[in-house]
């Protein structure tokens, strides 16, 4: 085989291993409207700032979770604990990212109890929004609070199929000394693959064998030029 085209077919086969090496973690977006909320009212007789009026109903909420599912659990004693994912929230321009707990078949988003056969999975993010930036307002991320864990969930197993829809706790906003505690609400659908664009290993295929062909031309012409001279 001809030295430029063994090159060329070597840089398919390299970047085609490095292509399903990287296949994991896998990457899983959804976005939807804000359409509630939740937590502390104002004190009676106080007219305290209310996170709606930063984040109105309808405002664009993005979720971004990147986990490897085929990670076996960390610890043989709670097979349930599949490891960790980061988890991204997007909101008016702001990322918060951190690590949550990933929970095959595990009751009670957070105390990790397995129950075999509790067809859930959940991703619970306890410091979900610490450090992250401010809303207008100086509405500031807030996420622990008593008994409340920031995170996600859905039914079905941990596999490499996204789930259309999921289930979301985010983190508490407040603004310190004027408004208390409260949170949003968002419906949550799978954004399609097509809108994320990733290189496939047929993209690298077509792209190698182009790059053989072209080889193989250069080679034959060289050759002729060297049988001609």
């Amino acid at each position: 085989m001809p030295r430029l085209v063994l090159v060329a077919v070597s840089s398919w086969v390299l970047l085609l291993g490095a292509a399903r090496a990287e296949a994991a973690p896998i990457t899983w977006h959804w976005a939807g409207p804000v359409t509630g909320y939740a937590g502390q009212s104002c004190n009676p007789g106080f007219n305290c700032p209310t996170l709606d009026r930063v984040v109105p109903l309808g405002t664009t909420v993005d979720v971004i979770v990147s986990l490897d599912p085929d990670l076996p659990p960390p610890n043989s004693r709670t097979p349930c604990n599949r490891g960790t994912a980061s988890a991204s929230l997007q909101l008016l321009g702001r990322t918060y990212t951190n690590t949550g707990v990933v929970w095959d078949e595990g009751y009670g988003f957070g105390p990790g109890l397995c129950v075999p056969g509790y067809d859930e999975i959940e991703i619970v993010v306890p410091s979900w929004g610490s450090g992250g930036p401010a809303l207008p307002d100086g509405w500031v991320p807030f996420s622990s609070f008593g008994d409340f864990f920031p995170g996600l969930w859905w039914s079905g197993d941990l596999t490499h199929i996204q789930p259309t829809s999921i289930y979301s706790q985010f983190p508490f906003f407040w603004i310190p000394d004027r408004a208390p505690r409260q949170t949003f609400i968002a419906n949550l659908q799978a954004v399609p693959a097509d809108l994320q664009p990733v290189p496939e290993p047929t993209t690298w295929l077509l792209l190698s064998t182009g790059l053989a062909a072209g080889a193989a031309n250069k080679y034959r012409r060289s050759k002729a030029v060297r049988k001609r001279g």
